[in-house]
């Protein structure tokens, strides 16, 4: 079975979903407008891909993860920049996700350089990546950790 077009869903649905969350999080009109404005031009630059060659959407695309991991790093360090000098609101979150995000942008593109390789490099790049998301969940548990599991048990506590 062929899952590279919820593969490529799966993209699009990260920029737009993470684009969503930081736009949240952004301190200012024009944050917020650069990061909505981002989001509708990816998808209209990604569309446009899609419209001239449809056979993209049943192929691994490195433009289209490209496009959109490199869009939400971006957002995640627009986020980082903000909260340098206040509070560190969903900090370990977002470093977990531009680890991920750069990781796992760089090895999907050594993906596509390995298939000549043997079966063994292609396993270690994938594992490397399998590390990448283990790495991104575990920044995320700490996170909740430190921002909600606190606020909850002082609040039953109470």
């Amino acid at each position: 079975m062929n899952n590279l077009v919820l593969f490529n869903f799966f993209f699009i649905g990260q920029m737009v979903l993470l684009g969503l969350f930081y736009n949240k999080l952004m301190q200012t009109i024009r944050q917020k407008t650069f990061i909505i404005c981002s989001i509708i031009l990816g998808l209209m630059v990604l569309s446009v891909n899609f419209f001239l060659e449809p056979s993209q959407f049943f192929k691994f695309n490195l433009f289209q993860i490209a496009l959109t991991s490199l869009l939400v790093v971006v957002f995640a360090m627009m986020h980082l920049y903000n909260i340098l000098a206040g509070e560190k609101e969903f900090y370990y979150v977002t470093i977990g996700m531009i680890i991920y995000l750069l990781g796992s942008t760089v090895l999907f593109f050594v993906g596509n350089l390995t298939i000549g390789l043997s079966t063994e490099f292609k396993f270690f790049t994938w594992t490397l990546n399998a590390i990448l998301v283990v790495l991104n969940q575990l920044f995320v548990l700490f996170e909740w950790k430190n921002s909600f599991y606190k606020k909850a048990v002082q609040t039953k506590l109470c």
